[in-house]
């Protein structure tokens, strides 16, 4: 078997970052951070999945999650907040966007798809992810809403083009 799965909890809630470690088996190896930039500084190549709060002082989760994307390496991205979400998610890059609070199937279950989507290609992922935070705004947002976004309607259209759906995002991992 493989090295054990690397799992960053960035997050500035004590309570949340204590709970998403007890809730991972002891497979995984957990690294943990108070703040955005105390994460980035801990986060290396040997980290596959990070679990990230949108609302940070400092530094917030959407800023960790763009400095991470531009690593060579980059880990998959779970963003988990309080703020509910709406189309500006679509902007952030992150691979799945989950609310707080989450449980415990439902944060497994995103951990496992995410890290196997680190195995395809850049492209291939961004549009998984993009398909995964399209079917949380569809989720969240009213439709009339959706309509009016211009942001939704590009990722839509993106997706399209590439022939990503949203049955797509929940069948991959």
């Amino acid at each position: 078997m493989g090295r054990p799965t690397s799992v960053a909890v960035i997050d500035d809630d004590e309570d949340y970052r204590q709970l998403y470690k007890l809730w991972l088996p002891e497979a995984y190896e957990v690294t943990e951070a108070s703040d955005g930039r105390t994460g980035l500084r801990r986060i290396d190549d040997s980290v596959d999945v990070v679990l990230l709060d949108r609302q940070m002082p400092e530094l917030s989760g959407e800023t960790v999650a763009s400095k991470l994307r531009q690593r060579p390496a980059a880990p998959a991205v779970v963003m988990i907040s309080g703020v509910e979400p709406d189309v500006d998610i679509l902007e952030i890059p992150v691979d799945s966007y989950l609310r707080k609070p989450t449980d415990r199937d439902t944060l497994l279950s995103v951990l496992s798809t995410v890290r196997t989507r680190r195995e395809y290609g850049t492209e291939r992922r961004k549009l998984l992810g993009l398909a995964d935070r399209r079917a949380t705004v569809a989720d969240a947002v009213r439709a009339t809403a959706l309509a009016e976004s211009d942001a939704y309607q590009r990722a839509v259209e993106r997706l399209e083009r590439h022939d990503v759906g949203l049955a797509d995002a929940a069948s991959e991992g």
